[in-house]
């Protein structure tokens, strides 16, 4: 009964504030990605409502999931463009875009939030997808992005539109220095793009954009390494 609640409160908070149309778009699509993945993750949260462990949360937004329609359609074309197997999520929240990733044959997986309750439920939603996939391996690391190191072995990230510039500046800079020692393809899946300029400052190129009723928007953006 309270997920049925979840799904009320969410289709008039999108009705509400974009139209009704859409609301009823992400509503059907959640109903179907909740059950086809057997996760609870719909109710959004306010920040001021969660245990922060280090991090400003003026400069981030509330926790969200991001809608099945546009994550599904990303990590299907990812599988087309290269088939590498990590997949860090920062901002994963309760783990939604990390068990829908493993879904994709994503096998090597990590999630970074700073918020202690929602990477309790990522871990336990990781803990019961690890009995479906068997062969897969997880890290759920809950502190501030900013204080995150990027790994030798990470080529593809996500974010559904969790920071402001200045973060996503800060964490662009981690990822060229990790392209300075590690020389690779990086690929950046971003779910509602709304600093997706600060990207093309760092070189980053578009290559595949999915767009729905106008507020559903997310792309695919690529940098090679120069040897």
């Amino acid at each position: 009964m309270s997920k049925w609640i979840d799904y009320i409160k969410l289709f008039w908070y999108f009705g509400a504030n974009w139209n009704f149309r859409l609301a009823w778009f992400i509503i059907v699509h959640e109903i179907r990605g909740e059950k086809k993945y057997h996760i609870n993750t719909t109710a959004p949260i306010e920040l001021p409502d969660l245990t922060i462990q280090k991090g400003d949360i003026t400069k981030s937004s509330r926790y969200e999931a991001v809608n099945y329609f546009i994550l599904e359609s990303l990590l299907q074309k990812m599988r087309t463009i290269d088939e590498v197997s990590s997949f860090s999520d920062l901002g994963c929240g309760k783990g939604r875009a990390l068990v829908v990733a493993a879904h994709f044959g994503f096998t090597k997986l990590k999630g970074v939030d700073f918020a202690r309750e929602v990477c309790d439920e990522a871990r336990n939603n990781m803990r019961c997808l690890k009995e479906v996939f068997p062969a897969i391996s997880y890290e759920i690391i809950c502190g501030n992005v900013t204080d995150y190191t990027v790994q030798p072995w990470e080529s593809v990230f996500f974010m559904f539109n969790p920071f402001d510039k200045e973060i996503i500046e800060i964490l662009l800079e981690k990822v060229e220095d990790s392209l300075g020692s590690f020389p690779r393809t990086i690929y950046f899946l971003y779910a509602s793009p709304r600093h997706i300029e600060t990207f093309f400052e760092f070189e980053y190129e578009p290559v595949y954009r999915k767009r729905k009723l106008k507020w559903l928007d997310g792309v695919i953006l690529k940098k090679e390494a120069v040897v």
